[in-house]
């Protein structure tokens, strides 16, 4: 109740269920509530969109490259669809299910692992399927442009006339 989650049993809102994977305790259950919830609170997905998603995970394999685990949202996810996610781009070069076994298209509340990124993206980044792979190549050299001006401002140096123009604003009053 401290953060606001008050069960049904009390009379409020949110459905409980006591579970536990070692002793497989009402596990049917609880995939069962999570179907009603979704069911009641209408969570769609549009299949025929451009994909996107979230990079669950992100690694560099000695012989296939950048591979991403990642976990499409909305959309429908192809081989050979250009994507970006941060600072990198790509075309899906290969992609596989949770399995194991490689596919060919991959749809909303899919987890695949795809291959054909320029570089190892970071955990928790939002990937985004583009029309074309300028346009990805595009985004993400203008992010690294970004983050690399970010960096610069950061660790300017300050020339003697913009210390000069601080002290006459009265900002720096003391130089050690």
């Amino acid at each position: 109740t401290e953060f606001g989650l008050v069960p049904e049993d009390w009379g409020g809102d949110t459905i409980f269920v006591e579970v536990s994977a070692i002793q497989k305790l009402n596990l049917d259950e609880l995939l069962e509530m999570i179907l009603l919830q979704a069911e009641v609170m209408e969570l769609k997905a549009n299949p025929e969109k451009l994909a996107l998603g979230t990079i669950v995970e992100a690694r560099l394999d000695r012989g296939r490259g950048p591979v991403a685990t990642v976990l499409i949202q909305e959309g429908t996810l192809k081989i050979g669809d250009p994507i970006v996610t941060g600072t990198y781009y790509g075309s899906v070069r290969s992609m596989a299910n949770d399995r194991g076994v490689r596919i060919k298209t991959a749809g909303p509340s899919d987890p695949v692992e795809i291959t054909g990124l320029s570089g190892v993206p970071d955990a928790g980044d939002n990937f985004y399927s583009l029309e074309n792979e300028r346009s990805a190549r595009e985004v993400a050299q203008h992010r690294l442009q970004k983050a690399r001006e970010a960096e610069l401002a950061k660790s300017s140096k300050i020339s003697l006339d913009q210390l000069y123009a601080r002290i006459q604003e009265g900002d720096v009053k003391e130089l050690n």
